[in-house]
């Protein structure tokens, strides 16, 4: 597919057509173009996708720009523009998705990630699930409780499709988490499943704890695997993020990052813990976001959270540590 970059900024250009080309399929061609000289770019082709960097003020009007590219051409148009532009006039014209200009850290990652998952959804393109080699390396383990099934694919979403494998536990009953992770599966470009003893992970993979099962990781020679076992409640759960957390602290090490997302009580902080103690790095979700503030509070009180982020900058931070 071709995907046209239309923007006066040379920066802008290179950013985009760097980054993009590897989130999205191998093959796809960029072409780029300025403001003045669109119209003409599409006399020419037809893009898959457009996407316009506003970068200008004074009198230009940039709702009426849209709207004379994408509806006029059938072309779906992705706009850039400034945090403080409304946005809602250039949904309004035509643009199916509105992306604020990067202005801090791991903001520029963040467009990157919302644009190449808008131009996806746009072109109706299926992203292969992955088949590739036993995961020996980083591994990701979140968890989370109350708001936490809606907050984690938030999460998702901005990892890439190739990322570390993530092992999840939230306090859902038996019952829900296969259908959780099931809906999951159809919504990302990751293989998600509901975990099984015995099943060893691979890049892609997202793992989700069965409901009144303990999920635990492990490492051997060929790679991490997890095991999925009834058991009595910790802290009052079963699953419990401890319980993950602690094993994850002895299998992964420094080869670990820990997520815990909103929810009530304290599960997962002493695990969190663990893993710190053991090398890993970990984050909380702040309080700005959090539906309920407890389990990230508590471990971000008892010290074993290295950073706590908005729930919208935490896949932007992992993908920064991890180089992905």
């Amino acid at each position: 597919m071709t995907i046209f970059i239309v923007s006066d900024n040379k920066k802008v250009h290179e950013l985009l057509t760097g980054g993009l080309k590897r989130l999205l399929p191998a093959g796809t061609v960029f072409k780029s173009g300025s403001l003045s000289d669109v119209k003409a770019l599409l006399s020419r082709e037809k893009p898959a996708a457009m996407i316009v960097d506003i970068d200008k003020a004074g009198s230009f009007d940039a709702a009426e720009y849209i709207r004379g590219l994408g509806p006029r051409y059938l072309v779906p148009v992705i706009a850039i523009t400034a945090k403080n532009r409304p946005k809602s006039s250039l949904i309004q014209a035509g643009a199916l998705d509105v992306i604020s200009r990067p202005t801090g850290d791991n903001s520029e990652e963040r467009m990157l990630n919302r644009l190449s998952t808008s131009i996806m959804g746009c072109t109706n393109i299926v992203r292969p699930k992955m088949v590739s080699r036993q995961e020996t390396g980083k591994v990701i383990v979140i968890g989370g409780s109350t708001g936490s099934t809606s907050s984690l694919p938030v999460v998702l979403k901005g990892l890439p499709a190739n990322c570390p494998p993530v092992v999840c536990v939230l306090h859902m009953p038996e019952g829900y988490t296969k259908l959780y992770a099931t809906q999951l599966n159809a919504l990302l470009p990751h293989t998600v499943i509901e975990a099984e003893t015995g099943t060893y992970l691979k890049e892609g993979m997202v793992v989700i704890a069965a409901g009144g099962r303990h999920l635990r990781l492990f490492r051997d020679k060929k790679g991490y695997f997890v095991t999925s076992e009834p058991g009595v409640k910790v802290n009052g759960h079963c699953p419990s993020v401890d319980v993950l957390f602690d094993s994850t602290a002895y299998a992964a090490k420094g080869d670990a990052i820990g997520v815990i997302l909103t929810g009530m009580g304290s599960d997962g902080a002493k695990g969190m813990l663990d893993m710190r103690k053991m090398g890993a790095y970990n984050i909380a979700e702040s309080a700005d976001t959090a539906v309920v503030y407890g389990m990230p509070k508590a471990a971000a009180e008892n010290g074993a959270a290295n950073i706590s982020l908005s729930l919208d900058n935490i896949a932007g931070h992992i993908t920064a540590k991890l180089k992905l």
